[in-house]
């Protein structure tokens, strides 16, 4: 980092599968940039790949194009251009949550409002992991301003909800919190000013958004895979920069 450049944090993430019994795993993914340079960049990149192969998902011929390009997603997108994708994504700092369904105690399961919490909850602590290990890079400096913008896709929160994820951060990261359980105590990890901002993102018009949407699904099928054919999640997501694994 330019020793003159703010101190910046993009996270960007989008859901696979939900917070439900009735599925296996539930995951959030995206991407971190450190820059509006490098975000910038990630974006013109998307852009181009996705006009490269938009056509490929209309049922438009060209001649009668309306340009009207139905959105590229993890659940309509064909396995080469999705490893095209993916293989671009992956030149960046990549992040992973992964809740393990069947594990979740029933009481957490009983309403959509519990179910939002623990989401909150397991939401902090990825993003208050990825903060930490950025420190620990030395790509943060815990002892100057910092600005964290988070972008997710505005869909996730009509299904599985936010109850004050912005004040639970702000607790997290400056104050230390509780944790979910066991009310510990933990120690904060910044020591001066903190800017928080979260966007709820229509993923039609925001890449970034778009990119994590394949990258939560990329990875909810590895987690998925590694299940039924009795691996090592950690192993299989190696390619993720930071995970994290619940309960």
């Amino acid at each position: 980092m330019n020793k003159n450049e703010k101190q910046v944090i993009y996270i960007n993430l989008d859901d696979s599968g939900k917070l439900t019994k009735k599925e296996d795993i539930c995951v959030y993914s995206g991407m971190v940039f450190l820059t509006k340079r490098e975000k910038d960049k990630f974006i013109t990149q998307y852009r181009k790949i996705v006009n490269e192969i938009k056509c490929n998902y209309c049922h438009f011929q060209k001649d009668d194009c309306l340009n009207k390009c139905p959105e590229i997603k993890n659940t309509n997108i064909k396995p080469s251009d999705k490893r095209r994708i993916m293989n671009y994504i992956k030149k960046y700092f990549i992040v992973s949550l992964v809740i393990r369904n069947n594990m979740i105690y029933d009481y957490i399961m009983e309403s959509k409002a519990s179910k939002g919490r623990y989401i909150d909850f397991t939401l902090r602590v990825l993003i208050k992991g990825i903060i930490e290990e950025l420190i620990k890079l030395g790509k943060v400096d815990p002892y100057k301003p910092l600005k964290v913008i988070i972008n997710i896709d505005q869909q996730t929160t009509k299904s599985n909800g936010y109850y004050n994820l912005h004040d639970g951060l702000i607790e997290e990261l400056l104050h230390g919190i509780s944790n979910y359980n066991y009310l510990k105590k933990f120690k904060p990890i910044l020591f001066s000013e903190l800017e928080l901002e979260i966007s709820y993102q229509d993923s039609g018009k925001s890449y970034v958004v778009q990119g994590a949407d394949l990258l939560a699904g990329t990875v909810r099928r590895k987690c998925i895979d590694s299940l039924n054919e009795n691996k090592s999640m950690n192993e299989e997501l190696s390619f993720v920069d930071f995970k994290v694994f619940f309960p």
